[in-house]
């Protein structure tokens, strides 16, 4: 009863939730030959974690901007814009669907925003997917093709390479701190060091990750077979390692 994660909201930047006026003048300083003609608040459900804005530009087009709203998120969107600038246009020929494409990046008071262009679809909560056929398996076989990717995209633009090694150390790091808290059950402590200690779940070939997919960054539509992935964000985990770090949504997907 002694173990126990009392919520905390994280500390803000700046003090206040900037509003989308403010966010789509940043937009004209990231992309100066544009104007806006129209901007509205974009929900993303970050937990509150960004303030962001959809903006419609002069010229037709739909571009999000989205600024960090608390400290721990402005290096995972610095990650972003280095994972976006990773995906060159022979990496995106080659994906099943779109990722974001970095327009631009601007200074806003002590943070930076970031710009990408709009893509359209609707997200699925992992709770809700269903079995069988549909949006799980087209998920997955998106996973699949993020997977299949070369390592050497990774290499090239110096983003982290994880070896099974180095991967099984970290895990074993995680089982000792959870130990440490005094709060971890001596079955599932058992279970967890077996695992660790079990040679052949490490002979794994280090694969393109997301670092931790979250299948409400999949962006899916409707087709006549039925949905199908067009579109993903969330790429601040881009690096090399364990596929199976991309499966851990599962979790808390009991029916896909």
């Amino acid at each position: 009863w002694r173990c126990y994660i009392r919520e905390r909201a994280p500390p803000t930047l700046e003090g206040m939730a900037r509003s989308p006026l403010t966010l789509a003048a940043s937009v004209t300083s990231a992309l100066p030959d544009v104007g806006v003609v129209d901007v509205a608040t974009l929900s993303e459900g970050a937990a509150g974690r960004y303030d962001s804005a959809v903006a419609t530009l002069d010229d037709g087009r739909r571009i999000v901007v989205r600024v960090p709203a608390v400290e721990d998120a402005v290096d995972e969107l610095a990650a972003e814009a280095r994972a976006l600038r990773a995906l060159t246009a022979g990496v995106r020929a080659v994906l099943p669907f779109r990722a974001p494409e970095l327009l631009g990046e601007a200074g806003i008071g002590t943070s930076r925003a970031i710009v990408v262009d709009l893509l359209p679809g609707y997200r699925v909560d992992p709770s809700y997917l269903p079995a069988g056929k549909g949006a799980a398996t087209a998920i997955g076989s998106a996973l699949a093709g993020i997977h299949a990717l070369p390592v050497a995209v990774i290499r090239a633009e110096g983003l982290a390479v994880h070896s099974p090694a180095q991967t099984r150390e970290g895990a074993r790091r995680l089982v000792d701190r959870a130990d440490a808290t005094g709060c971890l059950p001596f079955g599932l402590l058992r279970r967890w060091s077996q695992a660790v200690a079990t040679d052949a779940l490490w002979q794994f070939e280090s694969t393109v990750v997301l670092g931790g997919a979250d299948p409400s960054a999949f962006l899916l539509e409707d087709n006549e077979e039925g949905p199908s992935v067009t579109g993903m964000l969330g790429w601040h985990g881009l690096a090399a390692g364990d596929p199976a770090v991309d499966m851990r949504w599962l979790a808390s997907a009991p029916d896909a």
